[in-house]
């Protein structure tokens, strides 16, 4: 096999094209193509590495802001207490939060467009809504509030009414749920969380179990959050 040939296939696959699309442009088989890159010790990407290329062929479909205000740090600190205390964290291949205030979800929101840098089409949004409330309605309201189209809304989830009470005034409009799917991101924001779970055992060290209430971290999230609610 040529060294051109052999330069030619590691040029395609950090492309991110699959062997048998490197053996129709090279003209040869998808075989020939993995017996070279065996050969000549070209690292193959693992099933997960391939699979996101395949959902993302023009790139990531984010870019992380690389040098962050004091305001957005402070917007980033409080996304990710809202994330760690609230978000679904049991998925990794998604970004997920779910809450009945517009303010709270705008501000992460903010979060995932500004410091992640998600594309806006990125976006999507889901409506979890009493069965005797207005669906379109709603979707408006959230729509408008979160400034996410009503195309990137999935179908609404329609639950049972429960009668009068304190709830109806609670959410009225809804608990909306706003998500992301990548799992790069994902693990990305994964990382952010170990590294302020560190920050939290540090200052365990510093003034030891006895003196701090839980996660000092944690716990100045979760304060930030409910001033957010109101």
């Amino acid at each position: 096999m040529s060294t051109d040939l052999v330069e030619r296939i590691r040029q395609l696959y950090s492309e991110g094209k699959s062997a048998k699309e490197i053996g129709d442009v090279a003209g040869c088989s998808w075989r020939r193509v993995i017996s070279c890159m065996q050969r000549y010790g070209i690292p193959r990407r693992s099933r997960s590495e391939a699979t996101y290329l395949k959902a993302n062929p023009n790139g990531d479909p984010f870019k992380i802001k690389p040098r962050l205000s004091a305001d957005e740090e402070r917007l980033k600190a409080l996304a990710l207490g809202l994330f760690w205390g609230e978000g679904t964290r049991r998925n990794l291949i998604s970004i997920r939060l779910y809450n009945s205030d517009p303010s709270l979800l705008r501000t992460f929101v903010t979060f995932l467009l500004v410091i992640c840098g998600v594309r806006a089409d990125k976006l999507r949004a889901h409506l979890i809504l009493h069965e005797d409330e207005n669906a379109k309605h709603a979707l408006r309201l959230w729509s408008n509030s979160l400034n996410i189209p009503l195309n990137q809304f999935n179908k609404v989830t329609r639950i049972p009414a429960r009668g009068h009470g304190t709830y109806k005034s609670k959410s009225r409009h809804g608990t909306a749920g706003v998500y992301v799917h990548n799992s790069k991101l994902r693990h990305i924001i994964s990382g952010w969380l170990t590294e302020y779970a560190h920050v939290a055992q540090s200052v365990e060290h510093v003034h030891g179990k006895h003196g701090v209430a839980g996660s000092i971290p944690a716990v100045g999230f979760m304060e930030q959050a409910r001033e957010q609610r109101g």
